[in-house]
Formats: C-alpha cells, sequence, structure tokens
C-alpha cells in the first residue's frame, strides 16, 4: 500500500485544520485587477488583513513572469489574450504568435483563516490601494475598487487533501448526523515520469518498449473529518488498480461504507468495504456480474440500512441496479430501471425525516433523447413504479437528487437542445445539433405528489462565458428554453444537405451561448438550496485546453444568489464536485488540474520554440498534476426564507412516443446489422463506427463536449458498433489524460453490441499529416513527434517513418485525414501494412477525392487550408493502396461513418477488417457492396487486389436512407459510368468496357442519395490478364 511520510502527514494537518475559536473562520476571495486596461499594465500588489492570516494565495490566469512572492505579496501584469489558431503549421503559428486579442485581466485567489464578517482586508498595487471588509461582501456580490478596475468576489474557502504528485480525482463525501465528513478519491500514479512526457523529441529511440510500460494504477484513499481534525488518508485498496468512480455513505455509527468500481479479470464490478474504528474491513462485491458495472453511488436511509446504486451492462445495454444492504446482510439485486434503451449515471438521496424512504433517478435514451426519470422506495423497501421526471424532446440528462427537511425531493440535470448529436457538421444542421453546443440547468420538485419547480429561473444565477472576469461579470442565462420541437419529427432529413458555414469556415453553430453543465444540487440545513455547476469560461484556455471551473448559487426564497466561485476547481468539464450538507455550511470535495494557478510554473518549464512537431507539452516538467480539495461556503447568517415554488410549467408527458426520424433511423440500424456479406466462405456483418470524435481532452476541444459524452453520442445518439476516440494525443501524451481514455475504453465496453477501440490522433503539419491511430490492445502510449522535415524536399518524412516502425511493433493502423489542407500530405510516406485507410470524407470539413467530386474543399472553399497535392486520387495514381472510411474530427456529429466488414464483432475483428481494407466510408447507414470473380473463382470485394481473365464486371449493392440520384463509378481518377437509379436500393453489374491487358486499375463507387448523402465503396485493385 501506499505510504504517507511523516513531513507529508504534517503538510496535510497543518493546511487541514479548523481555527479553534467558534467566531474563527475561513474566508476565499477572487481579486481580479486590470478591468479596462488598454494595454499591458503592472499590478503588482500586497495583502494584509486587520484580523487572522493568509493561509495560501494562488494566481488567477498568471503567465510569463507573474509569481507569488514571500510576505503574500505578488508580481503580475494585465497582458494581451493570445489568438488560439487551429494548426500546427509553424509559419502559421509564427504568424498566429504575433497577433493579439483583447486585454486580459489578470488576478488573486486568497483563502483566508481566523477571520470574521468584521475583518478589514487592505491591498496594495502599483496602480492604487483600497479595503473593504468581508461585511461587505457576500456570496454573490461583485464589489468594484479603484474605479472599476479592480473587482473582488467572495468565493468558497478550501484546503487541499492530497498532497502526494499523484493525479487525485473522481471525489465522493458524505456527512453523517454528527457532523463527520468522510471524503474518498482515487489516486493515479503514472508508469511513465510525466516529465519524461512533457519533454520533446529530437531523435528516434532505439526502442519502442517502454511506451508499453505498464502504468501505475489507481489505488483508492479515504479520509475523515470529526471537528476540526482531520485523520491521515487510509488506503481502501492497494496499488496498481483500475478504478472508475467511488461512493461513501454513513453506517450512522461513525463508521462508513465505501463503494467503488473497479476492473477485475477484464470486468468493472461494483466493490465494497466496510469502514469503522480507523479500520477497514474485508473487501465485499455488490454486483458480480458478466457484464461492467459502473458509477456507483450510495445512501443511508432513515433506518440506517445502506443502499448502492450503479448502471451495469445486461442484456445489451446499461440499466441500473440496486442493492441494500441490512443487518450486515446484502439483500438481493434487484433492477431500478424498466427502460428498454441504455440508463445512465444514478443518483440516490435519502429522505432524512423518520420513516423516510429513498430515490434513485437515472437519465434514459428510451425514446430516441435522453430524459430524467425517478423511482421512489418506501421505508419497508417497496418499489413505486418508475416515473419520468423530463421526457421533452430536449437532452437531459446527468441527473441530481436531494431531499430537503420538510420530504420534498428536489432533482437537477443539465439540458440542450432537441435532437443533441444528431446530423450537424459542415455539410448539415437542419435535425440536429453537435455534444456541445450549450447547457443549462433544469431543475423539478416532487412535493405532496405533484410537479413544481422555484419560482425563479436558476439562471439568472449562473455564469455566462465570462462571468468571473473583472471587465465582465456576467451572469443569469437568458431564463428561456429553446424550441422544444423536435426537427427529427418533420422529414428535414431527407431535404438535401447544404453548405452551412462560409468560405473556408466551419458551420455555424446556434446556441443559447451558455455552458453550464452537471448540476448538483444538495438540500442545506438551514431550508436553503444549493446547486454547483461546472461552467466553461471562454476568456482562458493553457496547454491542457478550455477552463471548466464550479460555481454556486443558491436558493433564498424567491430569488437564485450567485454564481459564487469554488476556487481550485479548474480542471477538464466532466469533473464531478461531491456535495455534502453540513450543520454551517455546505461542503464541496472537488479536483483540479491546476490548469489555472500553475501556469507561471508552466511557462517557466516551457521550452524554447523549435522546429515544430512535438505535441506533448514540450517543456521540462509537468506540473498539472490533479489534487483534490475540501471547500465550504458557509450558511449565510440570516434564517432561509421559505422557499417560493410554483407549478412546473413542463411536467413530463404521459408516455411520448419516438420521433418519426427515431423509428425511421432504428430501422435503418435494423436494416445494416442484418446485412451479411459471404467472404471466403465466411459472413462478414457491417460494424458502423468511426475514430477522430474529440472531446473536452484535447487542447482545441472546448466545443467537443467531455469522455464520456464521446461514449453516449456512440452507444445511443448514433447507436454505432465501435468508436474510437480522436483527441490529441490523448490529451498532449500527458500520462492522466491517456489513462483515462483507455480507462473508459474498457469501461463502456458491451460484448458484441459495442466495441470500444483504443485510438488517438497524431497531428503532424503538412506535407506530412496528421494521422488517426488504432490499437486492439490497451497500454500503447501515444507517439511524440520528431523535428519537422524540409517540406521542399520530396522525400520520406522521417517521423512518419518512425510512426510506421512504432506501428508494426504494436500491430496498429492508421488513416491519414483532412489530406487536403495544412493537416493533410502529399503522400511522400506509405506504408500498406499499417496505413491500410484513408479517411475520404470527414463531417467537420469535407470531401477529399478529387476536384469537383461532391462536398470537395477547394481554393475558395477549403476548411482547414488548401494543399490539392492531398487530394486522394493523386495518392492512388501513385499506387497508393488504402480503403475509405469517413470519421468527423471536431463538433460533427452523425454524418460520418467508418463502415467495418468484420467477420466478428470484437475489438480482434475490427482490426483484421481494416487491415484488409475491408472498409467503406458514408455520410449515412447506408449499405454498400461491390464484388468481383478473380481468375481463381474466388469471389473478391472492396479493398482486394486480384486478378481475372476477362473483362471486369463488378457487382454493385447498395441500400440508401433515401433514393439514389446518381450512382458513379470511378476508374485511374476517370468517372466512367454514371447511373440515376432514382431507387432507394440499387444492384446492378458493370463491366468495364475498356480493360487493358496486363495492367493493373483501381475502381470504386460513389452513391449520391437526392437528399445529398454519400457513400464510398472502397477501390478494387484488379489487373486482366
Amino acid at each position: 500500500m501506499k505510504t504517507f511520510t511523516l513531513r507529508s502527514y504534517l503538510i496535510v494537518f497543518c493546511l487541514a485544520l479548523s481555527v479553534s475559536s467558534a467566531r474563527a473562520e475561513e474566508a476565499g476571495l477572487l481579486i481580479l485587477l486590470g478591468a479596462g486596461d488598454s494595454e499591458p499594465t503592472s499590478w503588482d500588489g500586497s495583502l494584509t488583513l486587520s484580523g487572522g492570516k493568509v493561509v495560501e494565495l494562488n494566481g488567477w490566469r498568471f503567465m510569463a513572469t507573474d509569481k507569488i512572492l514571500k510576505g503574500n505579496a505578488w508580481k503580475c501584469s494585465t497582458r494581451n489574450e493570445a489568438i488560439k489558431g487551429r494548426t500546427n503549421n509553424p509559419k502559421k503559428m509564427g504568424k498566429a504568435n504575433r497577433l493579439r486579442g483583447p486585454m486580459s485581466d489578470n488576478g488573486i485567489m486568497a483563502r483566508l483563516q481566523d477571520v470574521d464578517e468584521t475583518t478589514e482586508v487592505s491591498i496594495k498595487t502599483t496602480q492604487g490601494d483600497f479595503s473593504f471588509k468581508l461585511a461587505d461582501l457576500p456570496y454573490g456580490k461583485r464589489q468594484e475598487m479603484l474605479d472599476g478596475k479592480v473587482v473582488v468576489q467572495r468565493t468558497a474557502a478550501g484546503r487541499r487533501l492530497s498532497v502526494e504528485r499523484t493525479d487525485d480525482d473522481f471525489p465522493a463525501m458524505a456527512v453523517d448526523g454528527k457532523n463527520k465528513v468522510f471524503v474518498t478519491w482515487q489516486s493515479f500514479t503514472p508508469g511513465i515520469d510525466r516529465d519524461e512526457r512533457a519533454k520533446r523529441w529530437e531523435a528516434e529511440p532505439e526502442d519502442f518498449s517502454f511506451l508499453a510500460t505498464p502504468a501505475g494504477g489507481d489505488q483508492l484513499f479515504l479520509t475523515t473529518r470529526a471537528g476540526s481534525k482531520w485523520d491521515v488518508p487510509l488506503a481502501v485498496t492497494e496499488t496498481g488498480r483500475d478504478i472508475y468512480k467511488s461512493a461513501v455513505t454513513p453506517d450512522g455509527q461513525g463508521g462508513a461504507w465505501v463503494i467503488w468500481s473497479e476492473r477485475i479479470d477484464r470486468n468493472f464490478e461494483i466493490l465494497a468495504r466496510h469502514f469503522s474504528d480507523d479500520k477497514l474491513g474485508a473487501v465485499e462485491t455488490v454486483s458480480d456480474s458478466k457484464g461492467n458495472d459502473l458509477c456507483p453511488v450510495a445512501t443511508t436511509d432513515s433506518g440506517g440500512r445502506v443502499w448502492v446504486s450503479w448502471m451495469g451492462a445486461k442484456d445489451g445495454r446499461f440499466q441500473i441496479f440496486a442493492r441494500v444492504l441490512e443487518e450486515e446482510k446484502w439483500g438481493a439485486i434487484r433492477a431500478v430501471s424498466t427502460n428498454t434503451a441504455n440508463c445512465w449515471n444514478p443518483a440516490i438521496a435519502a429522505d432524512p425525516r423518520q420513516g423516510g424512504g429513498v430515490s434513485i433517478a437515472w437519465d434514459s435514451y428510451e425514446k430516441g433523447d435522453y430524459d430524467i426519470w425517478m423511482r421512489e422506495f418506501g421505508a419497508g423497501e417497496m418499489a413505486a413504479p418508475p416515473r419520468p421526471v423530463a421526457n421533452s424532446p430536449l437532452y437531459e440528462a446527468r441527473v441530481s437528487a436531494s431531499y430537503d427537511q420538510a420530504g420534498a425531493l428536489w432533482l437537477a440535470w443539465e439540458k440542450s437542445g432537441a435532437t443533441w448529436g444528431k446530423d450537424w457538421g459542415a455539410y448539415d444542421g437542419a435535425d440536429g445539433i453537435g455534444l456541445y453546443r450549450d447547457r443549462q440547468v433544469g431543475i423539478a420538485v416532487w412535493k405532496d405528489g405533484q410537479w413544481q419547480e422555484p419560482a425563479t429561473d436558476i439562471a439568472t444565477a449562473l455564469p455566462t462565458a465570462k462571468a468571473f472576469s473583472a471587465a465582465r461579470f456576467d451572469k443569469g442565462a437568458p431564463p428561456v428554453s429553446p424550441e422544444t420541437d423536435d426537427p427529427s419529427a418533420s422529414a428535414a432529413y431527407l431535404a438535401p444537405a447544404q453548405r452551412k458555414g462560409q468560405p473556408g469556415k466551419h458551420a455555424e453553430a446556434k446556441s443559447w451561448g451558455v455552458y453550464n453543465n452537471l448540476g448538483r444540487i444538495a438540500c442545506a440545513q438551514d431550508g436553503r438550496i444549493w446547486c454547483f455547476v461546472r461552467a466553461r469560461q471562454n476568456n482562458s484556455r493553457g496547454p491542457l485546453g478550455s477552463v471548466w471551473v464550479t460555481a454556486a448559487t443558491y436558493l433564498d426564497g424567491d430569488k437564485w444568489i450567485g454564481p459564487i466561485l469554488v476556487p481550485h476547481s479548474e480542471n477538464l468539464l466532466y469533473n464531478l464536485p461531491a456535495i455534502g450538507a453540513g450543520k454551517l455550511g455546505v461542503f464541496v470535495a472537488h479536483s483540479t488540474d491546476h490548469r489555472i494557478d500553475r501556469m507561471a510554473d508552466f511557462n517557466a518549464a516551457k521550452q524554447p520554440s523549435g522546429k515544430g512537431g512535438n505535441a506533448a507539452l514540450d517543456a521540462s516538467k509537468d506540473p498539472f498534476d490533479n489534487d483534490v480539495y475540501f471547500s465550504r461556503l458557509a450558511n449565510p447568517a440570516t434564517p432561509a426564507p421559505a422557499v417560493a415554488l410554483k407549478p412546473a410549467q413542463a411536467p413530463p408527458a404521459d408516455n411520448p412516443a419516438p420521433s418519426a426520424r427515431t423509428v425511421a433511423e432504428r430501422a435503418e440500424f435494423a436494416a445494416i446489422r442484418s446485412f451479411r456479406s459471404d467472404y471466403d466462405g465466411k459472413p462478414l456483418q457491417i460494424l458502423r463506427g468511426e475514430f477522430h470524435r474529440h472531446t473536452e481532452i484535447s487542447g482545441d476541444g472546448g466545443g467537443d463536449g467531455p469522455l464520456e459524452d464521446m461514449w453516449r453520442y456512440g452507444i445511443d445518439a448514433a447507436s454505432m458498433d465501435w468508436l474510437g476516440n480522436g483527441d490529441h494525443d490523448n490529451g498532449n501524451g500527458r500520462e492522466y489524460s491517456w489513462w483515462l481514455t483507455q480507462k473508459t475504453t474498457d469501461a463502456f465496453m458491451m460484448p458484441s453490441v459495442f466495441t470500444p477501440m483504443f485510438s488517438y490522433e497524431r497531428s503532424v503539419s503538412y506535407p506530412e499529416g496528421h494521422r488517426n491511430v488504432v490499437f486492439v490492445q490497451r497500454g500503447v502510449r501515444t507517439l511524440p513527434r520528431l523535428p519537422i522535415s524540409d517540406p521542399r524536399v520530396f522525400a520520406p518524412a522521417p517521423d512518419t517513418t518512425m510512426l510506421y516502425k512504432y506501428l508494426h511493433k504494436f500491430n496498429g493502423v492508421c488513416a491519414s485525414h483532412t489530406s487536403v489542407g495544412s493537416m493533410g500530405t502529399d503522400w511522400r510516406n506509405h506504408d500498406p501494412e499499417v496505413e491500410p485507410m484513408v479517411e475520404v470524407y470527414q463531417g467537420a470539413r469535407q470531401n477529399y477525392e478529387y476536384p469537383g467530386c461532391p462536398r470537395c474543399p477547394t481554393a475558395d472553399d477549403a476548411i482547414g487550408g488548401w494543399e490539392p497535392a492531398g487530394f486522394i486520387c493523386n495518392a492512388l495514381l501513385k499506387g497508393v493502396k488504402f480503403s475509405f472510411q469517413s470519421s468527423s474530427d471536431h463538433g460533427s456529429t452523425h454524418i460520418s461513418y467508418a463502415m467495418v466488414y468484420a467477420e466478428e464483432a470484437t475489438r480482434e475483428g475490427i482490426h483484421a477488417a481494416m487491415k484488409k481494407r475491408h472498409t467503406y466510408g458514408a455520410t449515412d447507414n447506408i449499405i454498400a457492396e461491390t464484388r468481383c470473380t478473380a481468375a481463381d473463382g474466388k469471389r473478391m470485394m472492396m479493398g482486394d487486389e486480384f486478378t481475372v481473365k476477362g473483362a471486369p464486371s463488378i457487382d454493385i449493392t447498395l441500400v440508401g436512407t433515401a433514393p439514389f440520384s446518381r450512382v458513379v463509378i470511378i476508374k485511374d481518377n476517370e468517372e466512367v459510368s454514371i447511373t440515376t437509379p432514382n431507387a432507394q436500393e440499387v444492384k446492378f453489374t458493370w463491366t468495364d468496357p475498356k480493360p487493358e491487358a496486363g495492367k493493373t486499375s483501381y475502381y470504386y463507387v460513389r452513391g449520391e442519395q437526392a437528399n445529398s448523402e454519400l457513400v464510398w465503396a472502397s477501390p478494387m485493385w484488379i489487373t486482366l490478364q
């Protein structure tokens, strides 16, 4: 087990001590400097108190030479925001670095101790001095100083619980009736030193084996606080585990049950361990099933029974299960959900009243969009039927639940527009939106058998995209919902797809313009209702990508107060805080990767710019490890007024039916999954997927949504059979983001139903090219770059040659993408064994077949740059052999599919089909089959290379989602046949009228539907004897 040194314990102890005086309190401050600065300005300064002490200062968006000094002082300045381009072309990057955006403020986060409301805070700066009393700064108030150049806000006050240089994440928390706090978290230890992974490469290594060094794995910890004292963290598990989330709940006797999901023998199970008298009991298995069991939650009811709920894969879908511990004996596992579609992320809450029951809530894709459901269990464990909470056409997901003191159940969830994850991209958008176009929070109250909601919309107190900045303290998203009409109920999907953006630009996204995710509801003991959200801050982006922070608001009678920042919460988007209600306030356990407060450390370690090509942090060290914090928001001094409620304006409907488009699409899924093609005596099935989906982990993934949403999209919205992550080097080649990606690739696997692949995007600028890499096995790290070679010399690039060696070593494959652009290639390298595919079409951009093809780039309209040497036809004419596939890239959804003809729905089966080039690309659920008889009588198919005795005769089968207006046959870069069938099912044989003996020609088929949807059946290379 991991041991803590005495020094580590003293650090934890000293940081965590609460003051002994009953009057003593903590306070947090965010001091924003430089509002209205028109040019870079020094804001060096210091902070003093009339009483109490400053226990911690951190920078807020520190850069360059900014730093914290001794004596509660700092050195910092405002500066122009950097222009963030979407390129890694060194010349273009250099130009972008010379461009400057608007002025950005700077700031300080301060944690104060032994203070009260009369404490005066005095601040001296090079631009002037000012002071204020804490009493003048209640939660949610903006205090302007120095004629508005400075803005001060009250924040939560927190301290760090984890101190080792590990990645400590996924906290869970519970508070018992005596105000004892229990916090758990999982701690990841890298397998390769994180600082080594941050450095650039100058030369190819002799051996790549070290990139498969086993990771150090996870370990679960528990710590407790009784009164003012925190105990030393206790290891719940050994090191080297594979854990995905935990829960903790009191046992009513001063101890607690710790629950977690752990992968054992290739399967995630729910495990439990009792903690009492500073000791841990034996590990007990709670779930015990053949499918993955994930995301446990737990509570203790009024009778002392421990309830555990989780999502588990069974019968080809995720379901919600529960189990109850009573008198030291686990009851039978019970099915909570009755939905026939996937159910996700349970939440659980116990009614605090004597004899109160338990409610479990979740979201389900039952009718073709995410809806919130709940189920109540009485004190005798009798279950009421499942009940819908929110079932409009909107995206409604990730519910949280909490009972107030009167027994009303409060539920909060995140919501987005209708048709989430449906058709959206450069040439589509009438009947869908991307995965992260916007987010708001929905709230409902189940009280006295009626649905109610707060009298005031919570959006009035939630942050906007620049809430925590000096120049703009925006709050109050528009308190209106988007249109709830479901576009998929119409025939919009049958209308021809059209270019959705300006020339050379991506499609424009319509949204609320607000990004408040993961509403976590908590009913405080004083009667107030708190809600915490993850909020994207558009004025901050660093080497780890966009910045999301946790913000709080509380309901004070008939109005919401907020937003209130929780410092040290900057992290990935999907970074759930754990909330607990104490006697004197609300507690928050949260994690941070320090993407804001350690920027000064990173800048000091950043290496000088070289020849480019390296996608690691390119620094001498990586300072961004995850730490768990515990923060407190004190109850306001005034008694809580009665909460004002009103009848729900949009109560759940009575069993709404799936939309017409959902019904039609489900029929398409059934048709393509039942299709079989006999090849070499074995039936092949078409498996739909892709491996170019970005998430929050990519540095430029601020608009792509959380990692979990990638899996939700693949499993539900697109109903894919397989999917691979496309984040850049799984997050700059960093150990922890790679580990998270690998972990979830296993966690969301459902054998024979959904098969995630291990993959990532490896980005090198033109002419070497971006490529997406795919592996069968877990454990292979991403490959750093060599310096970019001279683009003026047409010769194999050393970096791409190194990539091929790496793929041979680990049995991987790759595919070039966006070939006609700054991300593309002039085809100077090729290895058919490890690069058997090419991304012919990208949903975020265009079609790269040949000039003049449908949806192709032009010099005037090329999304991502114009490098015409990268057209795929140029590679084919050079003799390069690869099959087609289509994937999404940033933002785009539901309009690009990599179809794989596989013998079996396994990772090995998908990989083998890729190696054989038995793939094709499509923008919709289109079946495509091309066959030809070889000279030896064998029936060959797309991707094959063979000889024939007579003129090649190709049998073509297309089954579309709309009538085909054109079917085009391309031979050696010429359109040799065009038919206009005007039919949804096409089947015919085409014989080459001009075969040439002894010559190898390539042939492929493109189907074009009347609604502009496309399919590309991959080439066959045929030689006439």
